[in-house]
C-alpha cells in the first residue's frame, strides 16, 4: 500500500488468494521443481511445470505471467514460455556428483536469498544438506551478522569460507570466524570455519555420503570448491 499509495497508473498485485494472480495447488516434482495452477483475477489458467526449484520461483512466474498478460500475451504461450525455462548460470546450477553426493552452486549472499535458496533445497531429495558458504565483503558481513545465523537454519551442516573481499580491505576486524560463531551459538556445531578451499574440499571428501546434497553458496569465488571437487574425479579416478 504504502509503495504504490501515490501512484496514478494501473496496479497489479501478485501473491495470496487476494491478490489478482495467485497460485493453487502447488506440488513438488522429485528435483524440487513446482507445478502449479495460476489463477487470474479468480479464474484458473492453465497448470505450469516449472524446470526451476523452490516456492520463489513460483512467485517470480506468476510476476512474468501477469506481466505478459498485461501486453495482450495467451496464457498458453506464457505457458510454453515459463515451461522451457531452465533456470540461469549460478542460480540452484547442477554442477555435478561426486561419491554420489550432488554437488549445486547458486548466488545467494544475502540472508533473505540464502534462506530462499535452502527452502528451494529442502524441496530437492537429499540426505544431509551441507552448505558452503562465502559470506561477501566485510562491511555486509558486519551489518548482517546477527541475520546468518537463522537464514542458515535450512542447512544440516555449514563450512564457512573466508569472506570475499570484492574491492574491500578488512579494517572492521570481522572474519567468516566470526560468522560461524554466530550460528554455533544458537545452533551448536553446525558451522565450521576453514581457512581455505583446499581445507573444504579435504573436508567434504571426508564427510559426504551418497545421496548429500551440497550447496555452494556465495557472490564471490565459493563455486570453485564443488568444480575442483569434481575435478578430482577425472584426475584420481575418485567414484
Amino acid at each position: 500500500g504504502e509503495i504504490v499509495g501515490d501512484f496514478k497508473g494501473k496496479v497489479v498485485t501478485v501473491g495470496t488468494e487476494a491478490a489478482d494472480y495467485y497460485p493453487t495447488d502447488i506440488r513438488f516434482d522429485e528435483r524440487g521443481n513446482a507445478a502449479f495452477t495460476p489463477t487470474e483475477h479468480g479464474k484458473a489458467l492453465p497448470r505450469i511445470q516449472l524446470c526451476v526449484p523452490g516456492e520463489h520461483n513460483v512467485y517470480n512466474a506468476l510476476a512474468a505471467l501477469a506481466a505478459c498478460r498485461l501486453l495482450g500475451i495467451p496464457a498458453e504461450t506464457v505457458r510454453e514460455g515459463l515451461e522451457a525455462y531452465r533456470g540461469t548460470e549460478r542460480r540452484f546450477e547442477k554442477k555435478g556428483e561426486y561419491r554420489g553426493a550432488v554437488i549445486v552452486d547458486d548466488y545467494a549472499h544475502h540472508p533473505q536469498e540464502i534462506a530462499a535458496t535452502l527452502k528451494a533445497a529442502k524441496n530437492y531429495p537429499h540426505k544431509a544438506l551441507w552448505c558452503v558458504f562465502q559470506p561477501h565483503t566485510y562491511t555486509r558481513t558486519k551489518a548482517l551478522l546477527p541475520d546468518f545465523g537463522k537464514a542458515l537454519e535450512g542447512a544440516d551442516h555449514v563450512l564457512l569460507a573466508d569472506i570475499y573481499a570484492a574491492r574491500e580491505t578488512d579494517t572492521l576486524g570481522i572474519s567468516s570466524r566470526d560468522v560461524a560463531e554466530a550460528i554455533n551459538a544458537d545452533q551448536p556445531g553446525k558451522a565450521r570455519y576453514f581457512g581455505s578451499f583446499g581445507e573444504i574440499e579435504d573436508y567434504l571428501d571426508t564427510v559426504i555420503a551418497p545421496g548429500d546434497l551440497v550447496l555452494t553458496m556465495g557472490a564471490g569465488d565459493i563455486f570453485r570448491v564443488g568444480e575442483e571437487l569434481l575435478e578430482r574425479i577425472k584426475t584420481a579416478d575418485v567414484k
